[in-house]
């Protein structure tokens, strides 16, 4: 299998665990502030990632993206994900992931000047259908004649949040891109999140009972179950799988590939949630794949 082919089922893959992750979380969300969430979640994920790394081997890392990867894990993973979970408990996840495509674009655009990416004129076609299907699968205006609900109102703090969101992500993306130069995709992730707990580690100890406020609803069983097994998903389907994809594929193309988590949420809401979905969303997973297609036909 050559990378491409690696790189495109990677980004799949990752963008389909964050569809179940984003599920799972959004279920617990609401009982964990954001900094605990992050905090949590990122300790959990170092353990899960040394016991894989230990398996695998570790490789050697220059200073150069030594540096690189825990800067990008910094910014992407200690605040971007602060970020992310605040604004999810603001916006809600269909109003989140609206704002998300903003990243792509970004993304897209800072890999011109600082990775020297230049996409075909097919690979950009294929960008923008994937943007266009992901936008008419989350679009769902007032009044919808397909019985979709109107959505909720959306909060300033919700909307500066996202933006903040979108920044440090596609920022650590280009940052993490330069990085795994001779490295593990794997061992790229366990850096990257060291780095970004590390982080959080500090915030927390910087005043007096931070950390045993984040920590106290890790009192209930059931809680740290669910959790667990949201952070699992992620840690390997969604943070691994990212980076691989970023490791074999321009930012670019692997970063829009992994825009398609609402085509992978669709048929979960149906399943797990029992919602109904409209002939827009239909038509945009419909488009979407043909993005996706474009994409790989691109390579």
């Amino acid at each position: 299998m050559d990378g491409d082919t690696i790189g495109i089922l990677a980004a799949l893959g990752s963008s389909a665990s964050w569809a179940v992750g984003s599920i799972l979380f959004k279920r617990i969300g609401t009982d964990l502030s954001s900094s605990a969430m992050t905090l949590a979640k990122g300790a959990l994920s170092v353990v899960l990632l040394s016991l894989a790394v230990l398996v695998t081997g570790l490789q050697p890392v220059a200073p150069g993206p030594l540096l690189l990867l825990v800067i990008s894990g910094v910014v992407g993973i200690g605040l971007g994900d602060t970020f992310f979970f605040e604004a999810l408990k603001q916006l809600g996840a269909h109003a989140l992931v609206i704002m998300m495509m903003l990243g792509q674009v970004l993304t897209a655009l800072l890999a011109i000047p600082w990775l020297g990416e230049r996409p075909t004129l097919l690979s950009w076609c294929g960008i923008a259908l994937v943007l266009f299907g992901v936008g008419l699968v989350l679009w769902q205006p007032r009044g919808d004649g397909n019985g979709a609900s109107a959505r909720p109102a959306t909060s300033r703090r919700g909307l500066v949040f996202g933006l903040l969101t979108v920044v440090c992500l596609s920022g650590s993306l280009i940052i993490a891109k330069q990085g795994l130069a001779g490295i593990s995709a794997l061992q790229g992730t366990w850096i990257r999140m060291a780095a970004g707990t590390v982080a959080m580690l500090g915030f927390g100890l910087t005043e007096r009972g931070r950390l045993r406020g984040w920590m106290a609803p890790f009192r209930d069983p059931i809680l740290c179950r669910d959790f667990a097994v949201s952070v699992a998903v992620i840690t390997f389907g969604g943070f691994w799988l990212s980076l691989l994809a970023l490791k074999h594929l321009d930012v670019a193309i692997a970063n829009t590939l992994s825009s398609t988590e609402p085509v992978f949420v669709l048929p979960l809401a149906v399943w797990l949630l029992g919602e109904q979905v409209s002939r827009r969303a239909i038509v945009g997973t419909g488009v979407t794949m043909a993005g996706v297609v474009l994409l790989c036909s691109a390579r």
